[in-house]
């Protein structure tokens, strides 16, 4: 339910509300007003008859002496000497009696009159049918004024939703106070507050980009020199080795540098074709085999969709599952599943999972909790992912270990693509970086 209705919701209850309070006290003040009156009037008629009688022996203004249909508890206290008012009902009516002592002859009797409470009653149902009436009225009218207030509201809140939603996007030059019209109000303090918010984390985000950026091209250079230094190094010797091995973590870390920061500035552009979703998995894992990524661990692959085909860039595709599969053999424990479907390709472990974090929001680049690594491989592997449109998607097995699922776009999108899908001579060429990530 919208804000907007429960506004309203909330106006027309409170209206309701108070017009029934004020309505129960008019009417109870009325009912307790007439029915004095009406006590009143009876008395008086029976004082005045009372007179006449013991004056003229005449019974007068519809009185009667030791009436039957007079209630027991009023002659009772009548014969006592007592005056009273009662109500009761005679031939299915609501009437009020009055009723006193008098002496007839040597004995005494009861003296009673007695009146309809019809009109009271009809004064009564009008008094209510004008409590419903002005309820409704006021429900209406107060309602509707409710409903045009909350709908300004409402309508502001959803314009600067949907402009939150593009910033989110990655649109960061959409304002929410450009959209909420200016005003000395909540919604207007509350989209002020979020466009500080969003400019100041677009400038820290911007700075981690361009530090990525630099850090990589600048790193690149010697890298360069190092890497031939490394090569030329033809001993075996424990150091050489050693150089070896640092010199290649290093140079891995700067292209994965170098991907993160061509998909942080949008110049990554996939090469869209057919894949064999089966056959690229395979392909893959006889690579990662033979060049001692995957060790001594045991992998189980459980292909359920043979002939599963998408339409994707199929290097991207390959570095996604990749360098999940790599995080699975670096953080996770054995076995390491495999899964492929018809929708998506899944990679699992019986490790430890993933901590809350990335489950929740996602991986963090430079954020790792142990095992070495800087968090660049499931970033890079989510933002690939993004790049062709499907979903990666973290979370933790019911009973323990790791699972990334790589999801699939729709077919609709997955044709689409084919479409527009270009020749690999007209791609940019991309550095392929190496099979590795980090989990944390």
């Amino acid at each position: 339910m919208s804000l907007r209705w429960k506004i309203v919701i909330v106006i027309v209850a409170s209206v309701v509300i108070a017009v029934l309070s004020c309505g129960f006290i008019v009417r109870h003040s009325a009912a307790s007003a007439e029915d004095n009156r009406m006590r009143e009037n009876v008395t008086d008629q029976l004082s005045d008859a009372t007179t006449i009688y013991a004056e003229t022996g005449v019974l007068t203004l519809n009185t009667s002496v030791d009436d039957s249909a007079l209630p027991a508890e009023a002659r009772s206290a009548a014969l006592k000497g007592q005056s009273v008012t009662i109500r009761s009902q005679v031939d299915g009516k609501n009437v009020i009696w009055a009723a006193g002592p008098i002496q007839v002859g040597s004995h005494a009797a009861v003296i009673s009159v007695r009146a309809s409470t019809e009109e009271s009653a009809e004064l009564l149902e009008r008094i209510d049918r004008a409590i419903l009436y002005g309820m409704i009225g006021s429900a209406v009218v107060i309602g509707g004024i409710g409903s045009l207030v909350a709908g300004q509201i409402s309508r502001r809140l959803t314009l600067g939703a949907q402009t939150a939603r593009r910033i989110a996007a990655g649109d960061t030059s959409e304002k929410i106070s450009d959209v909420v019209a200016a005003g000395d109000d909540e919604v207007s303090a509350f989209a002020e507050a979020v466009d500080s918010a969003v400019a100041r984390l677009a400038e820290r985000l911007d700075s981690e980009q361009r530090f990525t950026a630099d850090l990589a091209h600048e790193m690149r250079t010697p890298l360069t020199g190092l890497v031939n230094a490394a090569n030329l190094l033809e001993e075996d010797s424990r150091p050489a080795e050693l150089v070896r091995d640092r010199v290649h973590r290093l140079q891995v870390l700067v292209e994965d540098l170098l991907e993160v920061s061509r998909l942080d500035a949008g110049r990554a552009e996939p090469v869209m074709g057919p894949v064999t979703v089966v056959s690229a998995v395979k392909s893959l894992l006889t690579t990662l085999r033979a060049s001692g990524a995957l060790g001594e661990h045991v992998v189980i692959e459980d292909y359920r969709a043979p002939d599963a085909v998408i339409v994707t860039d199929q290097r991207r595709f390959e570095r996604i599952v990749s360098n999940l599969i790599t995080n699975a053999v670096r953080h996770g424990a054995d076995p390491i599943s495999i899964v492929v479907d018809n929708g998506a390709v899944m990679v699992s472990d019986a490790g430890a999972g993933y901590p809350a974090d990335i489950i929740d929001a996602g991986p963090t680049r430079f954020v790792s909790a142990g095992g070495g690594g800087m968090g660049l491989g499931l970033v890079i592997a989510q933002g690939q992912a993004k790049l062709l449109g499907m979903r990666l998607v973290f979370r933790n097995g019911a009973n323990g270990g790791a699972q990334a699922r790589v999801e699939f776009p729709s077919p609709a999108d997955q044709a689409s693509a084919a479409a527009e899908a270009r020749p690999a001579s007209a791609a940019s060429a991309d550095t392929v970086p190496g099979p590795h990530g980090a989990r944390h």
